[in-house]
């Protein structure tokens, strides 16, 4: 019931879909990117599913090994994910006042 919910489209599914049709792809290239987009966009469900699907046994232990290198390596990561992206937002805005 709560995968149902969390797939239900918002804002900016619907605003994703408005820009790939004003894009006018060929409709083979469109499907073809809806589909891609609705993998990344469920991967937080679909994998998890997948997992226990294939390998009830080891998904638990998989799942707690994943949560302690997250506990203890998460903050590094998110640290150079966010000054990367604050970078490239830098960078933009810089273009922007040059052009």
């Amino acid at each position: 019931m709560i995968g149902a919910l969390l797939t239900l489209p918002g804002a900016s599914y619907l605003a994703a879909l408005d820009r790939l049709a004003k894009l006018d792809y060929a409709p083979a290239v469109t499907v073809v990117i809806v589909l891609c987009f609705n993998v990344v966009m469920l991967a937080l469900l679909e994998v998890p599913i997948i997992a226990f699907t294939v390998a009830p046994e080891r998904t638990p232990q998989a799942i707690s090994r994943l949560q302690a290198w997250g506990g203890a390596h998460g903050r590094r990561y998110a640290i150079r994910g966010f000054a990367a992206v604050g970078c490239a937002l830098v960078i933009k805005g810089v273009i922007g006042l040059i052009a």
